[in-house]
């Protein structure tokens, strides 16, 4: 393959001062260096990027005398694998020796690591072609691989045979995915198909590298389209995926099967844009859309009007999500919110002040906030029938932001009284502090006092007395 150097330049994002005095460092000492992959690849996309990696010609020794020879601190924390780390004040850089890996036998490392003598032999055990771009100091862009044309084409394809390069690493199944989600580009044929070809890889993957590359699927720009295509190799990690997949609901409130209802919902929840960087979706919400419905398939009934009902749906779906996120070691309380957002996403409260102020005490008004943009994506995404629901949540959405603009509290620690207060006013310390707390805090959601002090404080005596 023919080395080939293409001009590009960062104008929307230059090459920060302190990489680009690590680069003029090497070339001082006579060798190479270069920004390495991702940063690059953001720049020429006009991006910020996150961090960034230096790819040189110098061995680890070479690398850790040459900046401590520019007073510049370094931690040789992975030499063997050819990495030495420049500790700067605006950040770490990590500086890599050009490298060959060996087998790797557990799909995540290298068993072992050869020094390459170019970065021709670097390019080549890069994943993807996007990802194996080279730029030096003065911007300008080494391209082996044919990185600057897929990046312009919007494509996703592996260095070399695609099958070889999950072989070595079968994450980077899902890290195709998660590009292809982030910035809405296509997966290239080839590599495609070997990525579902050798899905089942990805059960011997970690379940914590699992959940990093998932969550940034599901975020990114375009993770309908992604999981549309890649619903297979999703389901390798979510089996319900695949049950869902082609699920005809039966109802004449759904006009389309279950994952492309999910795919949907997922579509509507909203994008955030943030400068420099491609758009994404919250986190939670995401999941919640992913996982809302997972659990339909199981609970589903064919009445004698040929009718598909679904009850208990929701239950059976927060069960699933459940399992999914401590499967995937995701975080509790991350796990209790997206839970609580499946369990509820299908409920609508009596249209009336207290019933709406009692659903706002059991979720929380930042949980509800989340729930109002689910339950709409969730009704947008029904029949046209089904949509009619969302007069529904728009009236139970004013009752709530009338009670959160008016300063209505959603919990007893919110009360403009304490339990030393309660204890002050003559009750023993011990349970009967917390009953009369939480008997308060009734009376306060029945409408019969108000959250003022002196009302509270005459409650309580009279409770006591």
């Amino acid at each position: 393959m023919v080395f080939e150097a293409s001009e590009r330049r960062t104008d929307k994002f230059p090459i920060p001062a302190s990489v680009s005095m690590i680069l003029g460092l090497f070339e001082a000492s006579g060798h190479e260096a270069y920004i390495a992959g991702g940063a690059v690849r953001d720049m020429l996309l006009g991006l910020v990027p996150h961090d960034f990696d230096i790819s040189s010609s110098c061995s680890p020794d070479v690398t850790a005398a040459i900046l401590a020879g520019s007073g510049i601190r370094y931690l040789d924390n992975a030499s063997a694998h050819g990495t030495v780390t420049a500790v700067l004040e605006d950040g770490n850089i990590e500086i890599t020796t050009f490298r060959v890996d060996g087998k790797y036998s557990d799909l995540r490392r290298p068993d072992s690591v050869t020094f390459a003598g170019s970065i021709e032999e670097d390019v080549r055990r890069r994943d993807f072609t996007v990802n194996s771009l080279y730029m030096d100091k003065d911007g300008t862009v080494r391209d082996i691989t044919g990185g600057i044309s897929d990046l312009e084409a919007g494509l996703i394809r592996t260095v070399g045979d695609p099958e070889e390069r999950f072989g070595e690493d079968a994450l980077r199944i899902l890290r195709a995915m998660r590009f292809a989600s982030r910035f809405g580009f296509r997966i290239e044929d080839g590599t495609f198909a070997a990525m579902e070809k050798c899905a089942d890889e990805l059960r011997k993957i970690s379940s914590e590298r699992i959940a990093a590359e998932l969550s940034g699927i599901i975020c990114g720009k375009d993770a309908p389209g992604v999981i549309r295509r890649c619903w297979k190799i999703l389901s390798v990690i979510i089996p319900e995926i695949a049950l869902c997949h082609g699920f005809d609901q039966h109802s004449q409130f759904h006009d389309r099967d279950c994952l492309e209802h999910t795919l949907d919902v997922l579509e509507g929840i909203p994008l955030e844009e943030k400068e420099g960087s491609q758009p994404s979706r919250d986190l939670i919400l995401a999941m919640s859309a992913l996982l809302h419905d997972l659990g339909k398939p199981e609970c589903f009934k064919l009445d004698l009007n040929g009718m598909g009902h679904m009850k208990g749906h929701p239950e059976a779906s927060r069960r699933i999500a459940g399992r999914v996120l401590t499967e995937l070691k995701y975080p509790a309380a991350f796990t209790r919110d997206v839970c609580k957002l499946v369990a509820f996403h299908d409920i609508f409260t009596p249209q009336d002040k207290s019933a709406v102020h009692r659903f706002l005490c059991e979720l929380g008004p930042e949980l509800y906030g989340k729930l109002k943009i689910l339950q709409r994506a969730d009704i947008m995404a029904h029949s046209e029938l089904g949509r009619k629901r969302i007069r529904r949540l728009e009236y139970m959405s004013e009752i709530a932001d009338g009670l959160m603009e008016s300063g209505a509290v959603f919990a007893v620690k919110d009360l403009e009284i304490s339990g030393s207060d309660v204890i002050s006013l003559g009750c023993p310390e011990g349970p009967e502090v917390g009953k009369i707390l939480n008997r308060l805090f009734e009376r306060y959601l029945a409408g019969e006092i108000s959250n003022k002090r002196e009302i509270l404080i005459k409650s309580v005596k009279e409770m006591i007395s």
